[in-house]
């Protein structure tokens, strides 16, 4: 399982006027996980490994934004409800060093929680499901 950290996140929405936007939200973590399922299969040579499904997830922390103009967690949720199913295009940028990485490939919209305790800063965590008919590209600068 490779696991990617970033200090930058992305994310393009389709608005229900087909207009693109992309939202960068104040994050303080960004994961992505990648976990593909390998099979291996017996044969009279020995074994042959094949990777059937390449999944991965985006794990997100950030500064909740909640009824701002342009925030990410209603506009989540806009997504979901409108298509639950249809994949969201998504960047996140690590530096580490003078290396820029950059992963991008799709996730399924969903709705963060909200709500928070008393006189601390409101968050915001969720992971977004990978598109498996979208790969994932790693560069990096």
């Amino acid at each position: 399982m490779a696991v990617i950290t970033g200090s930058e996140f992305a994310l393009s929405i389709d608005d229900k006027d087909g207009v693109v936007v992309s939202y960068t939200p104040q994050v303080t973590s960004v994961e992505v996980t990648y976990n593909p399922t390998q099979e291996v299969f017996e044969t009279l040579s020995g074994p042959v490994y094949k990777t059937t499904v390449r999944e991965y997830e985006v794990a997100v922390e950030m500064l909740a934004d909640w009824g701002e103009t342009g925030g990410i967690c209603e506009a989540l949720e806009a997504a979901f409800d409108t298509d639950p199913d249809a994949p969201l295009d998504f960047t996140v940028t690590g530096t580490v060093g003078a290396v820029v990485t950059t992963v991008t490939g799709k996730v399924f919209p969903k709705v963060p929680a909200a709500g928070g305790t008393g006189n601390e800063v409101t968050t915001a965590s969720f992971t977004l499901v990978g598109d498996v008919n979208t790969a994932l590209t790693v560069a990096t600068a």
